[in-house]
């Protein structure tokens, strides 16, 4: 995760734009597939209204030539006539019925009356089975005459008697655009009921293939490039099916595109605005030294503090790294984030607790061993750092392991004396890091009463150029013998500043003439080599 932040952050804008795109992409991918449930809801509602008003006329017709077949006579006088207009009046979608003699020729009808002579129908378009096992024979599209009305309609026959279905009712069933309806007959066909002519041919000719009609089909053809409901009507034998091309879609939904599209826009560019700032923090070691303070991101290393006439190890300060993914950072990198951050305790404490793991576990019980580490002035409280110390030796025994204390100097040591006094008093020793960069006199560091005195790298690197800095070095061991401190000089890399240090009276140094900052592996090698180790 810390990785993955660390990649966002190097180009932030560059990921940020990308993030915009994402955004408008799937802005416009939702918004596609609203439209797209809508269009599909559409269709669905066209199919029920469609779907009731065929079953509504199928049932009504199926039924009504059943009761005339079976309770009316098939003769044209004016009673019967009146009676069959009755059944037209209390029926919802039939607007006329006939009466046929035995060559299925038309006598007479509720609205012509008796015709001159008997009328030969056309043959039906269509013959379905009812289930009752009666056959209809159907014609669609059949001029009819209605009060003076010339229409064509749906003419239902069977028996004795047929019913002509309301043409406005057909209008309604018929009005809807790029839909079929078909109706499956005795034989298995399909005849195409109705097509609206604004289908192409070749349309109307894939809705009739097998897989459209064998099962419902309701969502987007790719083939067709177009949204298909195809469906058969339950309890009737018709199939209904409509389309809407894609080009039809766009032109629908044109204003909704209009709107989601500059929004979709407006949302990336939020995102962009929003997601540049956080990724730019997402790079900086503010946002993640948090996690970076932790033990498996946490590099002890370990310089040896040698007695500078015999050569001989006589402890180590414990130094520390930050490994940030591939990268190790130095404390002058990371202990600003820390400052800024407030941790500085919890940096503290992870440093006690691994240094003491390591150096408890690796160096044998008889080894003696002086132990520097370094706290933040802030976190010098002795029963907080005696509770912190003295816990983890407990966990970690070790006869001669001795850990002592190292402050930094400060325009203000008055509230450290009493915390350094404590520490002392209960055994340990203290020692001010990098003496000479900061305000001590001989007053202060009388109050202090330190035990060492470190001097700074900056003064030996400067000691072979004969520098006024170097010349303070007497100064700063008159200053450690005054408090009966020892003296330790800081960052010795040739023969030439050792021997120097030792004619000024200087005891203890450390610095790449010893050795680097070592890992605690090769530590223990170095103290082993150095015959520091009991065998």
């Amino acid at each position: 995760m810390r990785s993955a932040k660390r990649l966002l952050a190097q180009r932030p804008r560059r990921h940020a734009s990308l993030a915009g795109l994402l955004v408008t992409g799937l802005f416009m991918l939702v918004s596609g597939l609203l439209m797209t449930m809508d269009q599909l809801r559409r269709l669905d509602d066209i199919q029920s209204t469609l779907g009731h008003t065929v079953l509504g006329f199928s049932l009504e017709s199926r039924n009504l030539l059943l009761r005339l077949n079976r309770r009316y006579p098939a003769d044209c006088s004016e009673r019967n006539l009146s009676r069959l207009r009755q059944e037209v009046f209390l029926s919802a979608y039939q607007a006329e019925i006939g009466v046929l003699d035995a060559q299925q020729r038309l006598l007479c009808s509720t609205v012509m009356g008796v015709l001159p002579k008997p009328a030969r129908l056309s043959p039906p378009d269509a013959i379905v089975k009812t289930p009752q096992g009666e056959e209809h024979y159907i014609n669609f599209s059949l001029p009819v005459l209605i009060a003076d009305w010339g229409r064509q309609a749906t003419v239902v026959r069977q028996g004795h008697f047929n019913t002509v279905v309301s043409p406005l009712v057909l209008d309604d069933l018929f009005s809807v655009d790029e839909g079929t309806l078909r109706l499956r007959m005795v034989d298995g066909t399909l005849h195409v009921v109705h097509a609206d002519p604004s289908m192409t041919q070749a349309m109307v000719d894939q809705l009739g293939q097998a897989h459209w009609l064998e099962q419902p089909v309701h969502g987007y053809s790719w083939e067709g490039r177009a949204f298909v409901s195809s469906r058969p009507i339950a309890g009737t034998q018709y199939v209904s099916q409509f389309v809407v091309p894609l080009e039809r879609f766009w032109d629908d939904y044109r204003r909704w595109i209009g709107i989601a599209l500059p929004l979709a826009l407006l949302a990336g560019l939020l995102v962009y605005g929003a997601l540049v700032p956080v990724l730019r923090r997402w790079g900086l070691l503010d946002e993640r030294i948090a996690s970076l303070i932790r033990d498996e991101h946490l590099l002890c290393l370990y310089q040896p503090i040698v007695e500078m006439r015999s050569g001989r190890p006589v402890g180590c300060e414990v130094l520390i790294r930050l490994r940030d993914d591939a990268q190790v950072l130095e404390p002058a990198q990371f202990l600003p984030a820390v400052d800024r951050s407030g941790l500085w305790w919890a940096l503290d404490q992870a440093v006690v607790r691994k240094a003491l793991r390591e150096l408890c576990s690796r160096l044998p019980q008889a080894s003696e061993l002086k132990v520097s580490i370094n706290f933040f002035p802030a976190n010098v409280h002795c029963d907080r750092l005696r509770a912190l110390i003295e816990g983890e030796l407990a966990l970690y025994p070790h006869r001669g392991l001795r850990v002592d204390l190292e402050v930094i100097e400060q325009a203000d040591q008055s509230s450290l004396l009493a915390e350094v006094a404590c520490l002392k008093q209960a055994g340990y020793r203290v020692s001010i890091d990098d003496f000479g960069t900061g305000y001590s006199n001989l007053a202060s560091v009388k109050a202090v009463s330190p035990d060492f005195l470190k001097i700074d790298k900056s003064f030996v690197f400067e000691m072979e150029d004969a520098t006024v800095r170097s010349s303070l070095i007497p100064e700063i061991i008159a200053i450690a013998r005054a408090v009966g401190a020892e003296v330790i000089a800081e960052g010795i890399e040739n023969d030439a500043q050792r021997d120097r240090l030792l004619a000024f009276g200087v005891g203890y140094g450390q610095g790449f003439l010893y050795a680097r900052p070592l890992e605690i592996e090769a530590f223990v090698r170095y103290l082993r080599a150095a015959g520091a180790l009991p065998d």
